[in-house]
């Protein structure tokens, strides 16, 4: 097994998933981390995050436990203002500066992030990313910069539980089953990612 050391941001969604799964097929311990900042559909998005963890864990003995830790929340907690717009001020520097400091007090020198850089808020590109990497003490990776949410799917089909993910502001509970609403704007992005498969 590789000595190698990742502290993976991991939220249960397709890109973070794939994150987790690309470094645990390598042979890297895995170290994930979900970051809670007090957000309305965290309940149920940590609660599947779990449960993909536990199942992720049989298969692979290189994922280490999942860490959840809170974080300061930059603007006032109301998913409705979210539904359409995702920009959240600061979140990429936020997930980044709770998980790298986390690396650090554990001697792990590497911090992965699944951003694709497509959205166009401030915090989403490779430009920013360069300049936070100048500045923080970790080594930043983001292997999926530039890659379309298809791209991701496409490459790691058959290779990650993509049906345990989840990738939605507004998930309900029913009989004991964590049900994405479908009309929000990640639940959108990601059926039209999974659409390209059958093209």
């Amino acid at each position: 097994m590789s000595a190698h050391k990742v502290v993976v941001l991991f939220s249960g969604g397709i890109e973070s998933t794939c994150l987790l799964y690309l470094f645990l097929m390598d042979g890297w311990l895995t170290y994930p981390v979900y970051v809670r900042s007090g957000y309305p559909w965290e309940l149920f998005e940590l609660e599947n995050a779990k449960s993909l963890w536990l199942y992720t864990k049989k298969l692979y003995r290189s994922a280490m436990p999942m860490r959840i830790i809170p974080s300061l929340n930059p603007e006032l907690a109301d998913s409705r203002r979210h539904e359409k717009d995702l920009y959240i001020p600061l979140r990429n520097l936020s997930l980044l500066t709770s998980a790298s400091i986390y690396a650090l007090l554990k001697g792990i020198r590497h911090v992965a992030i699944g951003s694709l850089g497509l959205y166009p808020f401030p915090d989403n590109n490779p430009e920013y990313m360069q300049n936070l990497q100048k500045l923080i003490e970790v080594k930043l990776l983001t292997p999926f910069m530039g890659l379309h949410k298809h791209e991701v799917i496409r490459r790691f089909f058959n290779k990650v539980p993509l049906e345990k993910t989840l990738s939605c502001i507004k998930p309900k509970k029913h009989r004991d089953k964590i049900i994405p609403c479908g009309s929000c704007e990640k639940c959108k992005e990601r059926e039209e990612a999974f659409k390209t498969l059958s093209l």
